[in-house]
Order: C-alpha cells, then sequence, then structure tokens
C-alpha cells in the first residue's frame, strides 16, 4: 500500500463519503476506503464531478427564481454524454419544486459531525423558511439509483447532529431529485448514534491501515 496518504487526526470526510462507506459491507469497504484514501492525495477536479453542473444550475434556478430556463440552458451546454442523466435530474426537480413555492432563501454554511476519530462534513445545498416559519435544510440526492432508506436514515440522523452548526433552527430534509421525494424522518432509536460512532472507528482504522 502507498504511504503517501498523511491522514490528519481526526480525519474528516463529507457526508455522501462516510454514507458511501456505511452503504456498503465486507471487502467492498476496503475499496471504499482506498478510493477515499487515493482522492485525498488528488487535488480536486471538476471533471471528474459528475453532477457539478447541473447541481449548480438547481442552485442558481432557485437564487435567481427562474429555474426553468437556467435548468434547460444546462441541459443544452452539458456535454452530449451527460444530457440523459441531467435531463432525468431536471425532471424531477421540476415536479419537487411546487413544494417549495412561497419559501424564503435561508443561508447555509457547513456543519460538522464529530465521531470517534471522524468528523463528518455536512453542508446543505440549500435552506428555505416555509410560510408558517418553519425552516427546512435540503441535501439533493441526484444518482440514478433510487437512495435506499438506510442512507437517508444515516443523513438525516447526521445532518440534524451537524445542523446548529450548519443551520441553526432547521430541519434537515434529504430529497431523492429524481424521484422527486423527501425524507424528513430522523430516527430516534438510542441505538443510532451508537452505531455511527462505531463505523466512524472501523472507518478511520481502516484507512489508516491501507497506508500503513
Amino acid at each position: 500500500m502507498s504511504s503517501t496518504v498523511n491522514l490528519p487526526s481526526p480525519l474528516e470526510i463529507p457526508l455522501n463519503g462516510f454514507v458511501d462507506y456505511l452503504r456498503t459491507r465486507g471487502a467492498a469497504r476496503v475499496e471504499v476506503a482506498t478510493r477515499h484514501n487515493r482522492q485525498a492525495e488528488e487535488p480536486y477536479s471538476p471533471a471528474r464531478d459528475f453532477y457539478r453542473r447541473i447541481l449548480a444550475a438547481i442552485l442558481a434556478g432557485r437564487r435567481c427564481g427562474d429555474d426553468r430556463p437556467v435548468l434547460e440552458h444546462a441541459i443544452d451546454a452539458a456535454p452530449t454524454s451527460r444530457r440523459s442523466n441531467y435531463r432525468a435530474v431536471v425532471d424531477g426537480w421540476l415536479r419537487y419544486l411546487p413544494k417549495l413555492a412561497n419559501t424564503e432563501h435561508v443561508p447555509v454554511q457547513t456543519g460538522r459531525w464529530r465521531g470517534r476519530n471522524l468528523t463528518v462534513r455536512v453542508t446543505p445545498h440549500m435552506a428555505v423558511r416555509h410560510a408558517d416559519g418553519t425552516v427546512e435544510a435540503l441535501l439533493l440526492y441526484l444518482k440514478a439509483e433510487p437512495l435506499p432508506a438506510a442512507d437517508a436514515a444515516a443523513m438525516l440522523w447526521l445532518a440534524s447532529a451537524a445542523m446548529p452548526e450548519a443551520c441553526p433552527g432547521a430541519s434537515p430534509v434529504v430529497v431523492d431529485v429524481r424521484r422527486a421525494r423527501a425524507y424528513r424522518v430522523v430516527p430516534t432509536e438510542r441505538a443510532f448514534p451508537v452505531w455511527l460512532h462505531a463505523e466512524a472507528g472501523g472507518y478511520r482504522q481502516l484507512r489508516v491501515q491501507l497506508v500503513d
């Protein structure tokens, strides 16, 4: 194994990275941790971020209040190989948009959940205040595969823990954009944080072992 990766303590990763690890079992976890170590060595490249352009268009459309033209332009400007995927994302987002009618933009920043030598960064894609005063912080899932309920539950719990930093007073919402489906129920089982802390310790240890 490569020994050039300098892992900080505690290790910090984005929410999606940790959820990718939680989703896998057995030897597949080694592949995930190896990929994360490799990514830690390489600078971020927008070219490798498949959904970067369409996500940027979703956020821009919300900021200007003219969603459809901004989204259609993003599809037209996308590489041909990505257009069908972007179209599916846009169609789902346009179905979800009525749920955001009459809302006000609320600023967000990065919050963190701190586990066992692992910190998970949680940055909502946007937050909105509804007419009744409630605030929701949205995390958008754009992939073709339906979002597993277990993944949504983990994302909601971690986001809820990070919300005092990310968007004080907001409730997290995970949106499976292509299917215009929202997940809102944060797990309340006492065992849930115990499990996440144990998984955080195991993830950290695996990454360390892979660079020894």
